[in-house]
């Protein structure tokens, strides 16, 4: 996909259909009904996996755009008062680094950015009722609500720039309210029998000769990531993978 600053309007509108149509803000308002419901952990549980699963997508979107939304807006006008209180928010209570929390998406952490101590699944109901709440009523979804009416009205280029950048910091804002968060959709889950079989085959070899083996403890150490999962081993062609895939 190009960079966004890099694309055509015409690509530039497209990505925009796109993003406003992305799944998120479907499962977002599945989970803010059953908010309104008296309903179990379970159900609650089973709808965040796909609203944090819908988030780690929008956010796949967004993740190279680098640029200061800021940049060039006319200082005072409302969108961009609006606009530079939130970003102080933002750079206020932001711990991470783009990458950073690129690696977090994927269920990573690297040595630089410590694991929050607060685990979303180990919250007690009316705590995690809460974060949930706060979750689903970010600025984000009233800024996508007004940038769909906007899509239907034939809009200039210069307006999609403006709503964009709101929607951009609006996107931020979600960020910041995970920020102090691990969420590990994976944990707790049991491997496919296929999987399992196929891990016991790997360490089969290993223990045979047939095979050179790295903990996947060596894997994260070599490329500077810090896992929160239990050893399992890796062989060298999972090195040659993730050579491949972490730069």
């Amino acid at each position: 996909m190009p960079n966004i600053t890099e694309m055509t309007p015409t690509e530039f509108r497209e990505l925009l259909h796109t993003l406003v149509n992305e799944e998120l803000f479907k499962s977002r308002e599945r989970l803010a009904v059953l908010l309104t419901k008296d309903s179990s952990r379970e159900e609650l549980d089973a709808e965040f996996f796909h609203f944090h699963g819908d988030y780690v997508d929008f956010a796949f979107w967004l993740e190279q755009y680098e640029e200061d939304p800021l940049e060039g807006l006319t200082p005072e006008t409302p969108l961009a008062k609006k606009l530079r209180r939130q970003r102080e928010y933002i750079l206020a209570n932001r711990k991470t680094t783009l990458k950073e929390r690129n690696f977090r998406r994927m269920g990573l952490y690297l040595n630089s950015d410590p694991m929050p101590e607060k685990k979303i699944t180990e919250l007690p109901l009316d705590e995690y009722r809460v974060l949930l709440r706060s979750l689903v009523t970010q600025e984000l979804f009233p800024v996508r609500e007004r940038f769909v009416a906007l899509l239907s009205q034939n809009p200039s280029d210069q307006e999609l720039d403006l709503a964009f950048r709101e929607l951009y910091v609006a996107y931020e804002l979600l960020e910041v309210a995970f920020e102090d968060y691990h969420y590990d959709p994976d944990e707790g889950l049991e491997l496919r029998p296929e999987f399992a079989e196929e891990l016991e085959q790997r360490i089969a070899d290993h223990e045979a000769g047939e095979a050179e083996m790295f903990t996947l403890e060596e894997v994260a150490k070599k490329f500077g990531v810090k896992l929160n999962i239990y050893p399992i081993y890796a062989d060298s062609s999972v090195m040659e993978q993730c050579s491949a895939f972490i730069v």
